[in-house]
């Protein structure tokens, strides 16, 4: 089963200087207050190292992503985390779509990005860099445009926010060879829209693909950043209907429209099939590609590494009660509470040690039987975060979303359809009702950031 959330919120100064070529590792300076306006939290699958499918051809990236809060200027996160050999950036730029999801640029909107004021970059395996601030205006709601040069560069990324939602990111490849500088669209053609790429050799239109890109830092009059952590329910898993209609896009509207002082971005570091807790994945058990890294142990890269958290959301811990369904690719008995608890106790001891408060989320009905070991444990968990005190705020989405009738199941109308083969995802309209279900007085004690974490 697929299925979690979880969110945050604060504003941070980011510490140290900018990437420069060939470093280890790299931090934002200390001269400016940042925030996340946009996460992709990374994982292997399908890009598994081992074959020449999994590197970069000579051809461009052109990649779109939706901010949630107005943007003046703008610093990415290139990760190659998952890579066993250098990601190797030969130029990036960025732009101004003039639509959503189309590859023409404003024209004299696309600028050349640098790390450490020079015009390439190369990040060893496992690391991260962060680019030098661009200037570049960004409405809330809209998309920024990242034109990728890095041919031969192993791929790893995000390919799970899924195809329906074609506002909130997706990618072009290019015709051979170096297009970034080019504002047209000649070279990114979009005949074809794959969902899931085979080959890296087309060009062609990639919905809900994302390689490299791990956080778009925006300067804006925001407060914070709600960080939302989770599995296939914050990521939009067959929520099918209007773009983008996530339940942290939703949020995101609405958290957008507040005054000035207490106006939030929201950060979706959501990853399909994923766990709370360590266990064997009940996806693929070992090593992690399709689902990511445990929520705990991917804490730091995707919640509290990223620029202005506040607060962090979490709605996690479905797939870990559910276990292996029939079909699956292995046996992986249900998780009992305390497993689920323990980790999310940890989860909250380490954002508190670093003053981030955790809202607490419950998890949505997963059409179990009353009597199943899932169900009962569902509940038990449940009542434990709505009720031990362990969280800073509990936002009740089993409660909005459930069918009064039959508590297990989620309300028919929003149900995700029945053809995407289980009952325990919403469709755009249940995610609607999440998104504008949260009372938004949860985030009421969240301090502004702005102090070095």
């Amino acid at each position: 089963m697929l299925g979690i959330v979880a969110t945050a919120v604060a504003l941070v100064m980011l510490v140290g200087s900018l990437a420069v070529a060939n470093a280890r590792s790299t931090a934002p300076d200390r001269t400016a207050v940042w925030q996340a306006a946009m996460a992709g939290s990374q994982f292997a699958r399908p890009y598994d190292q081992t074959s020449e499918q999994t590197r970069s051809p000579n051809r461009t990236v052109r990649q779109l992503f939706k901010l949630s809060s107005d943007s003046r200027s703008i610093r990415v996160r290139f990760s190659n985390y998952f890579g066993k050999t250098p990601l190797t950036i030969k130029q990036a730029w960025a732009g101004n779509p003039v639509a959503s999801s189309t590859a023409r640029l404003v024209s004299g909107s696309n600028v050349r990005m640098t790390f450490g004021r020079r015009g390439s970059i190369k990040i060893p395996p496992g690391e991260q860099a962060w680019s030098d601030p661009v200037d570049i205006r960004v409405r809330a709601g809209d998309q920024v445009a990242l034109s990728i040069y890095a041919p031969g560069s192993p791929v790893s990324g995000k390919n799970n926010i899924f195809p329906y939602a074609y506002d909130v990111a997706g990618m072009y490849i290019s015709t051979l060879g170096d297009h970034a500088r080019d504002s047209g669209a000649g070279a990114f053609p979009a005949l074809d829209v794959i969902p899931e790429p085979k080959t890296y050799s087309a060009a062609a239109y990639f919905p809900g693909q994302v390689w490299w890109t791990d956080v778009v830092a925006a300067r804006t009059n925001s407060i914070g950043t709600v960080v939302a952590v989770g599995d296939s329910i914050t990521d939009g898993f067959y929520a099918v209907g209007p773009p983008g209609q996530r339940w942290t896009d939703v949020l995101a509207t609405r958290l957008n429209a507040l005054p000035a002082a207490k106006r939030l971005s929201v950060s979706n570091a959501a990853i399909s099939g994923n766990t709370v807790s360590i266990q064997p994945n009940p996806y693929e058990p070992s090593p992690p590609f399709c689902c990511g890294l445990p929520a705990v142990k991917r804490l730091w890269r995707d919640a509290l590494s990223v620029p202005g958290v506040a607060a962090i959301v979490l709605l996690e811990g479905s797939n870990d009660i559910a276990g292996s369904t029939p079909g699956q690719c292995c046996d992986v008995p249900p998780s009992p509470p305390g497993q689920v608890k323990a980790a999310m106790r940890d989860i909250v001891k380490r954002a508190h040690a670093r003053s981030i408060p955790v809202i607490g989320a419950t998890l949505i009905p997963m059409d179990m039987p009353l009597e199943s070991v899932q169900e009962k444990n569902r509940q038990t968990v449940n009542a434990w975060i709505r009720g031990s005190g362990a969280f800073d705020g509990v936002i009740d989405f089993d409660a909005m979303v459930r069918d009064p009738k039959a508590p297990w199941q989620i309300y028919e109308a929003w149900k995700a359809p029945a053809w995407q083969g289980n009952s325990y995802h919403t469709n755009a309209m249940g995610q609607t009702v999440m998104g504008q279900g949260i009372n938004l007085e949860v985030f009421k004690a969240v301090r502004p950031a702005g102090m070095t974490r």
